[in-house]
């Protein structure tokens, strides 16, 4: 059995060492990975651009709204003088609009001559905070913040959907009749004597 062992060749089964990199080759490669990405990065860019038809940070256009113009109606009724013009601008229906205002206020009103008249005095102040509530959930897209979006009734699920010109996102947003509606001091007191 010696003599067997004897003539085993172990030196075929050693693990075959790699060979060392010299210092100035890793740097080289790095170097080489370092462009090969810069150039990938290159070549998506310009996909996304020639894709969405011109350059990205200039793609966006800003709409600029006007703040609601206030006048009081006598003691007891306001009215948004350039309301219509605020809903052109949106480009939503004025019905729609007002609607959402009466629903946040808890009030009525109506629309004569161009002009939204709401009952209850309010504040400039307060009629702006309600206009910035309706672009976020009605005109401003959640993907990409614009407000290049249009709002469409989709007769099959009976909902309104948001469809962005832009990114041609589409969500769905909650109707109008979903949202807090305001109680009145004189709803809150009935509900109180109701209690005792």
């Amino acid at each position: 059995m010696t003599e067997e062992c004897e003539h085993i060749d172990f030196s075929k089964m050693k693990k075959k060492r790699k060979p060392k990199l010299i210092a100035g080759t890793t740097d080289s490669i790095q170097l080489q990975n370092e462009i090969k990405y810069n150039e990938m990065l290159d070549q998506i860019f310009s996909n996304l651009k020639t894709h969405r038809g011109g350059n990205l940070k200039t793609n966006s256009q800003k709409i600029i709204i006007k703040g609601p113009e206030i006048q009081k109606i006598g003691t007891k009724k306001t009215a948004i003088v350039n309301f219509l013009e605020i809903c052109d601008t949106l480009r939503r229906p004025s019905d729609h609009v007002s609607e959402f205002f009466f629903q946040e206020f808890g009030n009525e009103g109506s629309i004569s001559q161009n002009i939204l008249i709401i009952k209850g005095r309010y504040t400039e102040s307060q009629i702006e905070v309600i206009l910035k509530k309706y672009i976020t959930e009605y005109v401003l897209c959640q993907m990409c913040r614009s407000m290049q979006t249009n709002l469409v009734r989709d007769p099959s699920i009976r909902t309104f959907m948001l469809k962005c010109e832009k990114c041609e996102c589409i969500r769905s947003v909650q109707p109008l009749h979903k949202f807090y509606h305001h109680s009145l001091k004189a709803d809150r007191k009935k509900a109180k004597m109701a209690e005792h």
